[in-house]
């Protein structure tokens, strides 16, 4: 009998994928842990029984759409509202409002104001009192933050990720421009004695702000807009404006800062260098919609040509993507996410922008007063007593 020595025997390598995936399942242990500390730590103020059922309501009607149906105004007070989420924001009487159709029922929480205004982030809303000091950072299921300036409101804005800029009326100064992180952290305060400045638009990196300034030169009213960021202390940029008027500042998606005025659509990006410019060919400026990290879109009407009025939509390029003219009075007009929505005497017009073709239709809207669209493209209608989200069913024929 022939015997084989050990030297002959094939020797195999290990088997080591149950350490390696034992150890992954650890590492991944480990990084669920420290971000449930994290967010515990981060997020510790919005915790509370009543706000974690809201967030696992939310959670469970993230499938569903339309949740809001409608909401029924508070008689004899005067309201101001935003599109949120899948909602309606709401500042009445001293009290902010989210409204839903969720079985926890509406968030409210009291916000005292007397001139109350309101700007929407994508999962943040700004309250604010024109002409007053409070301010506050809520969401759908809580109040983030508040606190009561020392200085009169002119304007507020946040942006789409809940950055904020504060414009005051500062004690010593002319004016003041505070930006705010998500969080209301001050990061960057510029005061100034050579201008008054009206509106700020935050720029979506939340590093930049942009300012509409005005002075008074030879008896004219000369505006300017100016840059900044938060990392210095001098102005990233200066452009003094050949307009007369300037009714918004906002930046769209790409972080460019997009002026509506009296004569038309100007666009500049972060150095100040104008990129574009759209005349109002069609007419004079009627109305227009205006939201952080969108572009315009504007009604006009021509002088001396009855009831008629043009609604266009701009791209970011500041090129026209709809224009059309329609019959009747104007009540109002909103559009996003390439959603349009004018408001007639008697009719709802929408327009679909996202496909390869712009997509109308017409929905009655008898005694409605005014229009909102929401980030997903829906609509809602307003009026006297009520809001109405747009129903498919009830298309006009």
């Amino acid at each position: 009998m022939t015997s084989k020595g050990k030297s002959n025997i094939t020797k195999f390598r290990q088997d080591k994928r149950l350490a390696v995936v034992g150890a992954l399942r650890s590492l991944a242990l480990l990084g669920l842990l420290a971000t449930t500390v994290f967010c515990i730590f981060v997020y510790r103020e919005d915790f509370s029984l009543q706000n974690i059922g809201r967030i696992v309501s939310y959670l469970k009607a993230a499938g569903r759409s339309g949740e809001f149906q409608s909401y029924s105004f508070e008689s004899g007070l005067d309201s101001v509202y935003v599109p949120f989420e899948a909602g309606l924001a709401v500042v009445s009487g001293n009290m902010y409002r989210y409204v839903t159709a969720l079985p926890e029922g509406d968030f409210s929480v009291q916000f005292s104001a007397s001139r109350p205004a309101i700007s929407a982030g994508e999962r943040q809303v700004l309250l604010y009192d024109r002409g007053g000091k409070s301010l506050a950072l809520v969401n759908g299921y809580a109040q983030l933050w508040s606190q009561t300036l020392e200085s009169p409101i002119i304007s507020a804005e946040i942006n789409e990720q809940g950055e904020f800029c504060v414009v005051t009326d500062e004690n010593g100064y002319r004016s003041a421009v505070t930006m705010y992180s998500a969080r209301g952290k001050e990061l960057y305060k510029w005061y100034t004695s050579e201008y008054f400045v009206m509106l700020a638009s935050p720029a979506p990196d939340g590093k930049h702000f942009s300012a509409l300034c005005l002075r008074e030169s030879e008896g004219k009213t000369v505006f300017t807009l100016r840059g900044y960021s938060v990392s210095q202390e001098e102005p990233v940029f200066s452009v003094e404006l050949s307009v007369q008027e300037v009714y918004s500042v906002r930046h769209n998606a790409g972080g460019d800062t997009v002026l509506i005025c009296d004569d038309g659509v100007y666009i500049y990006d972060d150095k100040g260098h104008e990129l574009a410019c759209s005349g109002y060919e069609r007419g004079t400026l009627r109305s227009f919609s205006h939201h952080q990290g969108q572009m315009p879109c504007l009604a006009l009407q021509s002088s001396g040509a009855g009831e008629g009025v043009t609604l266009r939509a701009l791209d970011e390029d500041g090129g026209v993507v709809f224009e059309k003219t329609y019959e009747g009075s104007l009540r109002a007009l909103d559009g996003q996410s390439g959603q349009l929505a004018l408001l007639l005497q008697s009719k709802l017009v929408t327009v679909d922008c996202t496909g390869a073709e712009p997509a109308e239709s017409e929905w009655e809207a008898q005694g409605a007063r005014d229009v909102v669209t929401r980030r997903d493209g829906r609509h809602i209608l307003i009026y006297a007593d009520r809001a109405e989200l747009v129903d498919g069913e009830e298309e006009a024929s």
